[in-house]
């Protein structure tokens, strides 16, 4: 006696493992693309990063829409049965590290947000996941009844790859790409402007014209467009379907004109400065800065469409070499055009489609068999979606145990307003705003009683309580005197380490360097405090993996932040500094005690 079953039940049983396997895959890209679009957010020459998870899903349904058009058909293709005992020990044991993996990285992220090694671990967890997921789907037994049936695996291997574009780099790889571009932008920018009779001189990355001094920040050094143009690049060289040699010639084509653009864009800027004065060049930065990238990204495209027009001719001489007469060849591709296949293939795929023909499964899988295979796929997606939901609510739990405990120790603040006569406020730029993203900012200059001349620097963050206000936070703490003032032309003389003032009933501890400016001494006390721990010490800069790994320990996620800088010029030296600066924050530094 058998039993019939009905249609309608039977499609919806078979869709059912793949309506968890696309719920699994989603959720791990979904959190995956949240903590990297705070990262996108912060980060401009990484803006473009918003566009990329789109750009996937256009490759993977370009790549869909072809093999519809291709006839792809599982006619004669060998199917491998797979049971919980029978996966690829390979494949089996990938997707088993991926997920454990995926715990650790996780958890170490969650306290540092901008940590370039978690977010790339955490990428290629995610597609290696999402991979080995669908290669057993391809592989299951009764995947002719999947609608992915008419497509190859390999079909998805380059749209889920082409992700990794838009994970932030290592930051050792981009700090040396930005100092290299900013150097080589700017002595081309001096050389050039020398060709047009502007006199100029570079000092570091700053360039000295008639007019004043123009600086070349990481926003112009070519980072932003080097990195956007390797995205770009890669997407064409897919959506063309070029050979490797010609994606890695378009690459490096790209490459090429962004420094070439860029630099085109610095000279202007400069010109107009050295014309009409280093105000002007806020009326052109932005104009320019768009027209350069929109005439970067169309050169680079009519290259691409170039190299696909000479891939294709070069195919077709290839096929008349072979012995095809130009007619054959016209009869092929118009059969291909009808039939989806490449010139000289629909012969071999009619032969196949006949050979396999008598292989198609026509009828509903036996449900032995059904339940068998297809539950063993949807068994895995069930047991990855709760590891996530898992590892989430851990997680969560640590870090909200540890800020439950941490109270702030002090409070204080810095007042600039009627404590100084001499005192006057600097407006912070705007760019410098939107990137701290603090509750309070405030920038100062004075010159106290003995002549000195005083620089300062303040921003105060309240504890964060969003995932973009955390990443603000954290890359607050990469930005020292050590790497900013060197950016600028200032050579580091002196690094005295931690040097802790009294100041009333507080004990501010700050690291005290000596920079060289014009060959004069610059004194500078920097620091950063984070409320649990006062300012009596300095917070944990995340500037190793040891100091990462002991911020994720102590649960430091949400914490409250201060950063205080000041630098003098005047003093002979460090000594009588501090002494100077002791004397200066006992009439800025109100405490609230």
């Amino acid at each position: 006696m058998s039993i019939r079953v009905h249609p309608w039940f039977s499609r919806h049983l078979v869709c059912r493992p793949l309506a968890w396997l696309f719920a699994a895959i989603g959720v791990y890209w979904l959190a995956l693309i949240y903590q990297l679009g705070a990262q996108w957010s912060i980060y401009e020459q990484y803006g473009y990063g918003w566009a990329v998870p789109f750009l996937c899903v256009f490759l993977v349904w370009q790549r869909i829409q072809k093999a519809k058009c291709g006839n792809q058909k599982v006619e004669g293709r060998k199917q491998k049965f797979i049971s919980a005992f029978s996966f690829p020990n390979f494949y089996f044991l990938l997707l088993l590290g991926s997920a454990l993996l995926y715990a650790p990285t996780r958890f170490f992220h969650e306290a540092n947000p901008i940590w370039r090694l978690t977010s790339l671990l955490w990428a290629m967890e995610v597609i290696v996941i999402t991979l080995v997921l669908l290669h057993f789907a391809f592989h299951t037994s009764g995947a002719n009844e999947f609608p992915l049936s008419a497509f190859r695996f390999s079909d998805f291997v380059f749209p889920v790859c082409f992700f990794l574009v838009a994970v932030p780099w290592p930051s050792g790889v981009e700090n040396f790409l930005v100092q290299t571009l900013t150097r080589l932008n700017v002595s081309a920018t001096v050389e050039v402007l020398g060709w047009f009779g502007i006199p100029a001189l570079q000092h570091g990355n700053v360039i000295e014209v008639a007019t004043g001094d123009v600086g070349i920040d990481e926003a112009c050094s070519g980072i932003r467009s080097f990195q956007a143009m390797l995205m770009i690049s890669l997407f064409f060289g897919e959506l063309y379907a070029l050979s490797a040699t010609r994606r890695a010639l378009l690459v490096i084509a790209g490459f090429a004109l962004s420094f070439l653009f860029n630099m085109t864009r610095t000279t202007l800027l400069t010109w107009v400065a050295a014309k009409r004065g280093v105000a002007a060049i806020a009326a052109w930065h932005d104009p320019a800065g768009v027209t350069i990238l929109v005439a970067c990204f169309l050169t680079l495209w009519l290259a691409a469409v170039w190299l696909g027009k000479k891939q294709g001719a070069r195919s077709r001489e290839q096929g008349m070499e072979g012995g095809k007469r130009p007619g054959e060849i016209g009869e092929d591709i118009s059969r291909a055009k009808e039939g989806g296949g490449r010139p000289g293939e629909v012969t071999n795929q009619t032969s196949r489609a006949k050979e396999g023909a008598g292989q198609r499964t026509t009828g509903i899988p036996t449900p032995s068999t059904f339940n068998f295979q297809l539950s063993t796929l949807q068994k895995l997606a069930i047991a990855l979606l709760a590891w996530f939901v898992l590892v989430e609510a851990g997680t969560q739990l640590w870090y909200r145990l540890h800020e439950n405990s941490a109270v702030s120790r002090e409070e204080w603040s810095v007042n600039v307003d009627g404590t100084n006569s001499r005192l006057t406020k600097v407006e912070i730029p705007a760019s410098i705003r939107a990137q701290f993203r603090a509750d309070e900012n405030v920038e100062a200059q004075w010159r106290d009683d003995d002549g000195n001349i005083w620089r300062l620097y303040y921003f105060r963050w309240f504890p964060a309580h969003s995932l973009n206000k955390r990443v603000a936070v954290q890359l607050a703490k990469t930005h020292g005197p050590e790497i900013c003032l060197t950016a600028i032309g200032m050579t580091m003389k002196s690094d005295f380490g931690i040097v802790t003032v009294p100041v009333g009933d507080l004990k501010l501890a700050f690291r005290q360097y000596v920079f060289l400016a014009d060959e004069r001494p610059l004194h500078v006390f920097y620091a950063i405090y984070e409320d649990p721990t006062g300012s009596a010490i300095l917070a944990n800069r995340r500037q190793d993996t040891a100091s990462r790994i002991a911020a994720a320990f102590a649960g430091s996620r949400n914490n409250g932040q201060r950063f205080l800088e000041m630098a003098v010029a005047g003093p002979e030296n460090p000594e009588e500094a501090r002494t100077a600066l002791r004397g200066e924050l006992n009439k800025l530094i109100l405490s609230k005690q």
